[in-house]
């Protein structure tokens, strides 16, 4: 096919579907003047015959021709060479990341650690010795221990002084208060006593406690 038939063939599709040379300069940015000379088959104003397979690739496919083959038909073009298909590429079987060489040494060594782990617990179980106290018989006498609550309050009568030396502080505090009596504690240093004991007291036993009596209690720090 000559190029005035292809150029024939551009001009014929392109009044078929309704369109000047302005609408294809709009639509593809070629110029008229290019696209005139591609109809009339004119190929020497074109500035180089690559121009000229490109601008007609161009033109036949915006008219929606077989542009390879408007392309190919051009006076002095050369046949696109064939490329052969690519060969199929099988995926190559990858070698795992862990042989199973390791992993069989990964499970004997965690079979040794637990078996490790069992003996020595075992091992320390036989060096304890639990020992349990037999439970008091029913005829057995528990011992409880003295405390300031079974400790018996001195002697009290209300509005009369007690007699308080050689008592825990906190026992006179308890027969102060069942003998109705106002009272100060001060803590002295007194090595010949117990701490917390009281050694000294004012008013002394015996005496009849007044309205503004308050019994003072020394006692050892």
């Amino acid at each position: 096919m000559s190029a005035e038939e292809l150029g024939k063939a551009l001009t014929e599709a392109r009044i078929a579907r309704g369109l000047t040379l302005r609408d294809v300069e709009r639509d593809t940015r070629i110029s008229s003047k290019y696209l005139q000379a591609l109809e009339q088959g004119n190929l020497d104003i074109l500035p180089a015959p690559v121009y000229a397979r490109a601008f007609m690739r161009t033109y036949a496919q915006y008219l929606g021709l077989n542009a390879p083959a408007f392309v190919q038909r051009l006076p002095g073009a050369k046949p696109e060479p064939e490329l052969p298909p690519l060969p199929e590429v099988g995926r190559e079987a990858t070698a795992p990341l862990v042989s199973a060489s390791w992993l069989l040494a990964g499970v004997v060594v965690a079979v040794l650690l637990v078996i490790g782990l069992v003996l020595f617990w075992n091992r320390g179980g036989e060096g304890e010795t639990v020992t349990t106290e037999p439970p008091i018989g029913a005829g057995a006498e528990e011992v409880v221990p003295p405390t300031e609550e079974n400790v018996p309050l001195p002697a009290t009568t209300p509005g009369v002084v007690p007699d308080l030396e050689t008592h825990n502080v906190l026992t006179a505090i308890s027969a102060l208060s069942e003998a109705g009596l106002p009272y100060l504690v001060i803590e002295v240093e007194n090595e010949d006593v117990p701490a917390g004991t009281v050694f000294q007291q004012s008013p002394s036993p015996g005496t009849l406690a007044e309205e503004t009596t308050v019994v003072t209690l020394l006692v050892s720090r």
